[in-house]
């Protein structure tokens, strides 16, 4: 490995002159700017063929924002289309601008606490046999950590019965270096901690890093997905497909839903498009038939058919008793010619409060008093009367 720090290489094509030029200096691609300086030519029957020239550099870091170019968080610089003279306008206009208003810088989005596990998780029964383990991931995770230059605080371990791991949380100062690009360094950190721990013990065991409540908000989200999923399949669906994950909350998913009695559990797809899918139980078929209506159901008739005379019986059950009275009065009308002597008939009736009946002592040989006629409206104009005049 040379110490060069800029090399001039010439091949055949571009691609293989890089990498000669890689090999020469003992570097990846990503490690070094390239600039061609001559491109390659064929010529004609193998006269006049020129081969091409690149110059390789390597790339020189700035210690002062070395964390964000690592991790490519650079905004990166607009590129202006236009050119010749109008460019060269917008450029100035630019300049006048940011003279005018300064660019404000962005301020980092502050460290959230790590918050505690569920109180399951803070009051489980460790295992004798995993208080060792238990330990020696925490140890590992502190002295990886701080090799990284990050500083590290409130580290726990704590047992995860339900999803059989270790879960191991912390804060630290540097949370974007430690969980990285959609949590790819987060994924590595506990990656090299069950690899460690399972070889040391000889025995599979699963460790899950976790700060910023990264892993937490995203199983909230899972646990939000698995209900919707679950009442899916319950109301009549004969399958629900999540997105495609990675095999960490891929088994999350799996032991969340193990001995569900509704739905089944199961990964298709292949590589990055692999997802878990939910299928129905006998248990569900039971349920819709327990929903479905019975053969002679007639939508809008509830119970059963009412007899006609019912409403005419329940209409004589609450009438409430009265007590008629029937006034004569005679009017005499005078007219040239005769004069009439009129009876009108007043009937009057007022209702009486219902009343225990009292059964009335047996008399023997009574006989039953008459019904009252009731006097009609014919009855009482044939007493009109008519007087001649004197």
């Amino acid at each position: 490995m040379t110490n060069t720090q800029k090399l001039r290489v010439q091949d055949k094509d571009v691609t293989a002159a890089i990498a000669k030029g890689l090999k020469e200096l003992g570097l990846r691609r990503d490690q070094v700017e390239v600039k061609v300086l001559e491109a390659p030519k064929k010529g004609f029957l193998g006269f006049g063929a020129k081969p091409a020239v690149v110059e390789l550099r390597k790339k020189r870091w700035n210690t002062d924002n070395l964390d964000a170019q690592i991790y490519m968080d650079v905004p990166k610089k607009r590129r202006s289309s236009r050119t010749g003279r109008k460019g060269k306008f917008s450029e100035s206009r630019s300049r006048r601008r940011t003279e005018r208003r300064p660019m404000r810088e962005k301020t980092p989005k502050a460290n959230e606490p790590q918050l505690l596990p569920s109180e399951t998780i803070q009051h489980a029964v460790i295992p004798e046999k995993l208080q060792q383990p238990m330990q020696e991931a925490k140890e590992h995770l502190e002295k990886v950590l701080t090799e990284m230059g990050v500083k590290v605080e409130n580290l726990n371990a704590w047992w995860d019965e339900k999803q059989q791991r270790i879960l191991l949380t912390f804060d630290c100062d540097k949370p974007a270096i430690v969980i990285g690009k959609e949590g790819k360094t987060l994924e590595a950190l506990q990656y090299l901690s069950t690899l460690a721990i399972s070889r040391h013990f000889d025995t599979p065991i699963s460790v899950i890093t976790d700060t910023q409540n990264y892993w937490r908000k995203t199983e909230d989200k899972i646990n939000a997905e698995i209900e919707k999923g679950v009442d899916l399949i319950k109301n009549g669906h004969s399958v629900f497909r999540f997105r495609p994950m990675g095999a960490q909350l891929r088994r999350y998913i799996h032991r969340a839903l193990e001995g569900n009695e509704y739905v089944t559990t199961a990964s298709e797809g292949e590589g990055k498009w692999r997802k878990v899918t939910l299928r129905p139980t006998e248990k569900v078929a039971e349920l819709l038939e327990q929903r479905k209506a019975p053969a002679d159901f007639v939508p809008g008739v509830i119970g059963e058919d009412i007899p006609e005379t019912a409403p005419a019986q329940a209409a004589e059950e609450t009438q409430t008793p009265v007590v008629t009275e029937v006034t004569t009065e005679e009017v005499v009308v005078e007219t040239p010619t005769q004069v009439v002597v009129e009876e009108k008939v007043a009937v009057v009736t007022t209702p009486v409060a219902p009343q225990a009946e009292i059964p009335a002592p047996a008399v023997p040989n009574a006989e039953k008093p008459a019904a009252p006629v009731a006097q009609t409206p014919a009855e009482t104009d044939a007493q009109k009367t008519e007087i001649p005049a004197k």
